[in-house]
């Protein structure tokens, strides 16, 4: 099952399920707030398939576009396993949603 993570109403990202699964359990282990750390935990253990960056309000969203956009290719690049078949698939298509935040892609 596929996830899609609504960046603006706009504008969505859609990864294959573990992917997006990866995706915000990185926002949830950094996120400062731990009611929306908790929330979106709960997207992937109800197996929701959705985010949306404004469902928390204006400051979590920045700061969720902030973890995004300056955090989250360097921690993909760390933590996906190099033997990952579909690795620079998988890196190239969270580029994706960092330029969709409005992040730099690094060189």
């Amino acid at each position: 099952m596929a996830g899609t993570i609504a960046v603006t109403p706009q504008v969505r990202w859609s990864a294959a399920g573990w992917l997006f699964d990866w995706t915000l359990g990185f926002l949830a282990e950094r996120v400062t707030d731990p009611k929306v750390a908790a929330g979106i935990k709960e997207v992937v253990s109800e197996n929701l398939g959705w985010l949306g960056l404004e469902d928390f309000g204006p400051g979590a969203a920045r700061e969720l576009r902030t973890l995004i956009g300056e955090h989250l290719l360097t921690a993909a690049e760390q933590e996906l396993p190099a033997e990952l078949t579909s690795r620079s698939q998988a890196l190239n298509l969270l580029g994706e949603l960092v330029s969709d935040v409005g992040g730099v892609k690094p060189a």
